[in-house]
């Protein structure tokens, strides 16, 4: 039994390049992308430079994601449009409003609840048991007072 052609089942090289299953351009990740994109929060079809790299990638045809993603209408804002990082928050404790650089990492998470380091070193020094019992004898008034005789007096 003599052969003359190459072994396998892709002796045309043609074809090859038809089979879906291939690996003839499985790499090849240049897809045709719009001359403009819409940014949802100005209204307005802007050139691509004015997105970042990564809002391109969200509106570009992904051949491995599933059919219904690609068919999704992506919303995109431009470079304009999008939030710049934060560099002060105010600190929950003494209301102060402070750079970044006053608060612990784990304190910016969440930003209305962050306590500067300068309140969170005073509050550790602080000791609950030591402090001195509420003691209500210097007030004003009886001591069956209710909000109601306070805003009736």
């Amino acid at each position: 039994m003599n052969r003359t052609g190459p072994a396998g089942r892709f002796s045309n090289a043609a074809y090859s390049n038809l089979d879906p299953h291939g690996t003839y351009k499985a790499n090849d990740q240049t897809t045709a992308l719009p001359k403009t994109l819409h940014c949802v929060f100005c209204n307005e079809d802007k050139q691509l430079d004015a997105f970042t790299k990564s809002q391109i990638a969200k509106v570009t045809y992904n051949p491995w994601a599933p059919p219904s993603y690609n068919k999704k209408q992506k919303t995109v804002c431009c470079k304009k449009c999008t939030a710049k990082q934060t560099q002060k928050l105010t600190c929950a404790s003494c209301t102060r409003t402070k750079p970044l650089e006053s608060f612990a990492k784990n304190q910016r998470r969440n930003a209305h609840m962050a306590r500067c380091l300068k309140c969170m070193k005073k509050r550790e020094e602080e000791d609950v048991h030591d402090s001195e019992p509420d003691d209500d004898s210097e007030s004003e008034g009886s001591e069956n007072e209710t909000w109601d005789d306070w805003l009736h007096a």
